[in-house]
């Protein structure tokens, strides 16, 4: 029986992560992946839905053409190639991690992992076909041994009971992000990220898109008015949103809801309907159940460093029921795997506090800090994109950046703008690191670049403005 320092169950951005950093610290360490290489980020995630997405953005910019000076009399998307584009880039990922792996000789074991006890791994052996994307399961089992088990198994498209699970029509984000033909008509149940970034992808392409959301506003864990702003530009390009309703049927092609003020019903007809209300962990029940695991619902529970309830045991990602954000799961893998290897040392712990949060629509929309509930002392400024000279000069005005001050310091900012995500690492640092904005103002920003509406924002709430007013 082979035996390792650590067996890792999932190789998602949190698995492979901690595996290559135990395989740094000298540990032996084992992946078992059941399905892909990658997990769901590579696979069904960020890396096909933002290959999708740009094929939208593209899309965007020729129908906007001609506000550049250039006329395209007529496009076409040819969606095949927009999925092969998709496919390729998702092998493309799964081969870099894979080869990653390898190259820090973390052994690699295709099946389905099964806990035995606290000490050994049985795994059900799969072969991944040549085509990358059908997996098929033998008799072959091998049982590995191990000091310790990282669960990083990921999380599943919640569904509600209500929907059929046979309907045709009806398609998690994980069977949407794989079809190879555009739908002329999709409705989407939910209004969180899942949905808009779904919505940006097919109305761009060319898809007539529904949103229908329970709750009172899209994005409603986002300032209300960055609600408003991405409601007003999804409208603006044919996105139709119901808000404030409740779904009562799903199938057959057809979406019945509820208006939860009026009680007037709502019938929408499209040829497929997606349900994105949120995601679901991953669970072996049985397993978990086998050793002790202390678990529920949402997830597995876990201390600051990683530790489940079981010596031994640790648990990262999804799994956690924390963070479904890969870049999230990426951090604890890391403290996961410098924890188990500093073997009674000094732990490192997970910090939660200040994690930046995008979605990828169009405009691009960033969140991160904490709004203060008590405003008390806290200024709130507000400045819009078209003050920024390389928004107006690739003729994208539309946005704002908001920020929540309290002591000379950035407490949270949002922000609706082109290229929102290639700027914001800048205020996450600066809320992380507690950095007093006059300092940061007082740096010199390239000019003209989006970067330069931080520090135009840090200028005007110092009243020192310079390149605009309000």
């Amino acid at each position: 029986m082979q035996k390792y320092t650590v067996i890792i169950i999932g190789g998602g951005p949190s698995g492979h992560s901690a595996a290559v950093r135990i395989a740094q610290l000298c540990g032996r360490v084992a992946l078992v992946e059941k399905d892909y290489i990658g997990g769901i980020c590579t696979n069904w995630g960020c890396t096909p839905s933002k290959s999708m997405i740009e094929s939208a953005k593209v899309g965007r910019m020729v129908k906007d053409a001609e506000k550049y000076g250039i006329k395209v009399p007529a496009y076409e998307v040819d969606f095949k190639k927009v999925a092969a584009r998709r496919d390729q880039v998702i092998l493309n990922t799964r081969n870099f991690i894979t080869d990653l792996l390898k190259h820090h000789k973390v052994d690699i074991y295709q099946g389905e992992a099964e806990i035995i006890d606290i000490n050994t791994i049985k795994v059900h052996s799969g072969k991944l076909d040549a085509d990358g994307f059908t997996m098929h399961y033998d008799d072959k089992e091998t049982l590995l041994e191990t000091e310790n088990i990282i669960l990083a198994t990921g999380s599943a498209p919640l569904i509600p009971a209500f929907v059929k699970p046979n309907d045709p029509t009806v398609v998690s984000s994980n069977r949407l992000i794989s079809i190879e033909h555009l739908p002329k008509s999709l409705t989407i149940i939910g209004g969180g990220v899942i949905g808009i970034e779904f919505a940006t992808i097919f109305s761009n392409l060319g898809s007539q898109v529904t949103i229908v959301e329970y709750l009172d506003r899209v994005l409603a864990l986002m300032d209300v008015d960055i609600s408003v702003e991405i409601t007003h530009l999804m409208e603006k390009n044919g996105v139709k949103i119901y808000t404030n309703h409740e779904v009562q049927f799903v199938g057959d092609g057809i979406t019945r809801a509820k208006n939860r003020s009026s009680g007037e019903m709502l019938e929408v007809k499209s040829e497929a309907i997606l349900v994105a209300i949120g995601r679901r962990p991953v669970q072996d029940k049985a397993g978990y159940q086998r050793i002790g695991l202390d678990f529920n619902d949402k997830g597995l529970n876990i201390n600051e460093y990683q530790q489940t309830n079981i010596p031994g045991v640790w648990a990262i990602g999804d799994a956690t029921g924390r963070s479904i954000l890969a870049h999230v799961g990426i951090q604890q893998g890391i403290i996961c795997a410098e924890n188990i290897m500093a073997k009674g040392g000094t732990l490192r712990k997970m910090n939660y506090e200040v994690i930046p949060a995008v979605v990828y629509s169009i405009p691009e929309i960033v969140m991160v800090g904490n709004v203060p509930k008590d405003l008390g002392n806290v200024k709130v400024v507000k400045v819009p994109f078209s003050a920024n000279l390389r928004a107006e000069i690739e003729a994208y005005p539309e946005g704002f950046i908001k920020v929540w001050i309290k002591e000379n310091c950035i407490l949270a900012a949002q922000v609706i703008g082109h290229n929102a995500s290639e700027f914001m690492q800048e205020i996450t640092n600066m809320i992380a690191l507690k950095t007093p904005m006059d300092q940061v103002a007082e740096i010199i920003h390239a000019h003209p670049t989006y970067s330069e509406i931080v520090r135009s924002t840090l200028d005007f709430a110092l009243k020192k403005a310079v390149d605009f007013y309000l």
